[in-house]
């Protein structure tokens, strides 16, 4: 108990934790007197947050995983059922897996709000049984626990806070793609996203080396260069095929320097795809792929003029090079009335006996906040617990103490936007 102690005043206490290089904390907030009751509530709330994630984890979800986001979705719709809402399955873009399940609540307030989460992980079936759902030294262990299943529990078990005042309409939508860019759902997401007051995405915080939020997010695409060659025998005649695979690691080399660093761009060569290999064949079809992450769609439309003048030319001759990006998700950049937002959320977390949220400029993952800033509307993202391990081969947690406390903070910030 006491080294869980010791951990929590290490992640709580900013002099004591190490912030990322050339960051530093925000100016302090105006913090006023907490609600004692919405806090006694979403105390006594907690536990059922957290059987809540065990049954969310003990049903696997990943991206490509059809009879688990089937799962999950359908009970998923249960819950929102139960707790009063009209619940709608909506259907993605073809090829999307599961259904999109979208819950409507109807109160008395004036406020219109949207409550964003995704059941997908990113782990493929069969993580559960290596590392299965347990709890030790206040932290709960499963795959997807902290990066979406929190975010899901905490939306599930704040609206139970919540009366019919408390805010005019809040629509509910956990979709079943985002960890492989939201392809199928984000433009769903922004027509949900239009006319709302504010859209509540509920991504998981960090637990180490502080709780933050997300000030922008990062636009992720798709980088895709072609290589055509000729192919000829290995061995007998090489003189003969135009090497597609010599021409590859010449684009490679050409263009890695295109990565900008840590808060820049971020430009990576992941895949490569050869169609019709063999040993001793001069390959004649390669294609690499490439992630790339940048904060707005005009930056890489210029990425892509500048890496297709760069290949214009082949070092291999005879080989044809082309070039094409692709848009996935948008960037999230915070406006004024989603940076007022995250004021509010440190000022209501420090309320409910959490630290001051160290506020992150733009990460380097890309969020459906960036599909909801579309709409032209305030967004507040990273609403979720907690958590370490995710999207790494490190055990995911969440921080079970913090449950009250976020829980807390979204039935807080739900009310004022709602009422």
């Amino acid at each position: 108990m006491k080294m869980l102690v010791a951990a929590v005043l290490l992640i709580a206490t900013p002099a004591l934790a190490q912030l990322p290089p050339g960051m530093k904390m925000p100016p302090p907030v105006k913090v006023g007197k907490p609600d004692t009751a919405l806090l006694k509530a979403a105390t006594a709330e907690a536990p059922a947050t957290l059987a809540t994630l065990e049954r969310l984890v003990n049903i696997e979800s990943g991206s490509y995983d059809t009879e688990g986001l089937v799962a999950i979705g359908n009970l998923l719709a249960d819950e929102l059922a139960a707790r009063g809402a009209q619940v709608e399955r909506m259907q993605g873009k073809p090829g999307t897996r599961g259904d999109i399940i979208v819950g409507r609540l109807t109160g008395t307030g004036t406020g219109k709000l949207l409550l964003l989460a995704h059941m997908d992980t990113v782990y493929t079936h069969g993580q559960l049984a290596e590392t299965p759902w347990r709890v030790a030294d206040g932290k709960a262990y499963g795959p997807g626990i902290a990066d979406d299943k929190s975010g899901i529990a905490v939306i599930l078990s704040a609206i139970k806070l919540l009366k019919p005042a408390d805010f005019g309409q809040l629509t509910i939508a956990f979709n079943t793609d985002e960890e492989i860019g939201s392809l199928g759902s984000g433009d769903l997401i922004t027509e949900l996203a239009r006319g709302q007051s504010a859209v509540l995405s509920f991504e998981p915080t960090t637990a180490v080396p502080l709780e933050g939020m997300i000030a922008g997010t990062s636009g992720t695409n798709s980088v895709f260069v072609h290589i055509e060659g000729k192919a000829a025998h290995a061995g007998n005649n090489p003189e003969l095929g135009n090497n597609a695979l010599v021409e590859a690691a010449h684009v490679i080399a050409v263009t890695k320097d295109m990565d900008e660093g840590q808060g820049k761009r971020r430009f990576n060569w992941t895949q490569v795809s050869q169609e019709g290999s063999a040993r001793n064949m001069i390959p004649d079809d390669v294609t690499l792929i490439g992630d790339l992450r940048d904060i707005s769609d005009d930056r890489v439309r210029a990425f892509e003029t500048e890496m297709k003048r760069r290949l214009a030319t082949p070092s291999v001759p005879g080989t044809k090079v082309t070039v094409n990006v692709q848009i996935n998700r948008p960037a999230f950049t915070a406006d004024a009335a989603s940076l007022a937002l995250i004021d509010r959320a440190r000022s209501i977390y420090q309320e409910a006996g959490g630290p001051d949220l160290f506020v992150l400029p733009r990460s380097g993952g890309g969020t459906d906040a960036g599909f909801a800033a579309r709409a032209g509307v305030p967004v507040l993202e990273a609403l979720g617990l907690p958590g370490f391990g995710y999207h790494s081969s490190a055990e995911e947690y969440v921080l079970i103490d913090a449950i009250p406390r976020r829980l807390y903070l979204a039935a807080r910030l739900i009310r004022e936007l709602g009422r």
